[in-house]
């Protein structure tokens, strides 16, 4: 902080100097018309959308660290819930890299949507989200979540026992990652319960 302040200083003297300076000027100077272009070092590449329309995944899911992996979880656990609304698993498919829990969510999905069955409810909330631990392309989170009873209903809306669930409150689970260069994502590799 030291350095900040001192910087500031100088940098306030320097202006003052400079205004005072320029006061003895009588000479009219014409403004510049044009700006300064930003360098490269400036500008970030866009990144390729990923994910469905309705929901692509937001760009702090797409970096290589802790918040990166944080927002990712929390992206794909959207996802997850997102099939109460649309019976659509490939979205889950697209994030997973071996993943066999996510890959048996998204199993029962298909299922279920190719028998006109549709879910209501069902939705995953995080509860509790521990700092994801990273080395290197590799990440682990702790969470603990809530699941909502899960109703599946047939093509007449009425409720079909098989595959519906009651509610679990605090659920505890891990979750692990891999960074995806070609992406620039994480995948999920597995998501254990329990």
């Amino acid at each position: 902080m030291r350095d900040l302040r001192g910087g500031l200083v100088r940098t306030s003297l320097a202006l003052a100097l400079g205004a005072l300076a320029l006061t003895g000027c009588s000479e009219k100077q014409e403004a510049s018309t044009s700006l300064p272009t930003p360098s490269a070092s400036e500008t970030t590449p866009e990144l390729p959308p990923l994910g469905p329309e309705d929901m692509p995944m937001p760009d702090e899911a797409r970096t290589q660290d802790a918040a990166g992996a944080e927002a990712f979880v929390r992206y794909y656990v959207d996802l997850i819930n997102r099939t109460s609304r649309v019976m659509d698993a490939e979205p889950l498919r697209q994030f997973s890299d071996g993943c066999r829990d996510c890959n048996r969510i998204a199993d029962n999905t298909e299922e279920a949507s190719a028998a006109g069955r549709a879910y209501r409810d069902g939705q995953i909330t995080i509860t509790e989200f521990a700092p994801p631990l990273l080395n290197g392309t590799v990440a682990s989170v702790a969470i603990t979540f809530d699941q909502a009873e899960l109703t599946v209903v047939d093509s007449a809306s009425n409720r079909v026992e098989d595959g519906s669930s009651e509610a679990y409150p605090g659920l505890p689970g891990g979750i692990g990652l891999r960074w995806d260069d070609r992406l620039q994502s994480w995948l999920i590799t597995d998501f254990t319960v329990g």
